[in-house]
């Protein structure tokens, strides 16, 4: 039987993106004495509606709300419940999901000026083999500026989560275990009976 598909994986999965997305967006509930105590926010209200109005184009009546809220709720509830189980540790999908939003996270945290003309043409000279026309020849800035502005970016948030994770790196030590080489056999233990 695969663990990953099993409904409570999926149901924990679902809602730790969502717990996080109302953390990530303002909605969720500020930190109040008492792990049993939630409170429901206007911010997280107001990203409840706005995630019904995506999905079903039009906004929760009074009932639809008052699920929604009660959907969070139960949800909160339940990943506090599980996260005191510890069924979020050594779990390779929750890993790999907030490893993701916290890269997104390091490359949202720092808002960086536009480029000027003279940044986007030194970019475009060094990464020149990335715009070349088949006939090998470089088009001028001003035909490809979007392109160009948008790989100019994202090297920028690319170079702002590194620099952000260097940052957190220096704070962590690394320590790795020896382990004996495959096929090397370990010290044996003495057999009874002899010294």
């Amino acid at each position: 039987m695969k663990w990953y598909r099993e409904p409570l994986v999926h149901f924990l999965l679902i809602g730790a993106v969502l717990f996080g997305i109302f953390k990530l967006w303002g909605g969720a509930a500020t930190p109040a004495p008492g792990r049993y105590h939630i409170v429901i926010t206007p911010g997280l209200i107001k990203n409840l509606q706005v995630g019904f109005q995506l999905s079903d184009k039009r906004l929760p009546n009074d009932q639809e709300l008052a699920g929604l809220i009660e959907g969070y709720v139960r949800e909160e509830i339940l990943v506090r419940e599980a996260h005191d189980l510890g069924l979020d540790q050594d779990d390779l999908l929750i890993r790999s999901h907030l490893s993701g939003k916290m890269e997104n996270y390091l490359q949202d945290s720092v808002e960086t000026a536009p480029p000027t003309d003279d940044q986007l043409q030194t970019y475009l000279q060094k990464n020149a083999a990335n715009f070349q026309r088949p006939d090998g020849t470089l088009p001028p800035l001003a035909e490809i500026h979007a392109g160009v502005l948008a790989a100019w970016e994202a090297a920028q948030s690319r170079a702002t989560a590194n620099a952000a994770y260097e940052k957190i790196r220096a704070h962590y030590t690394v320590e790795i275990e020896k382990t004996p080489p495959t096929g090397t056999p370990a010290a044996a233990a003495p057999k009874p009976g002899t010294s």
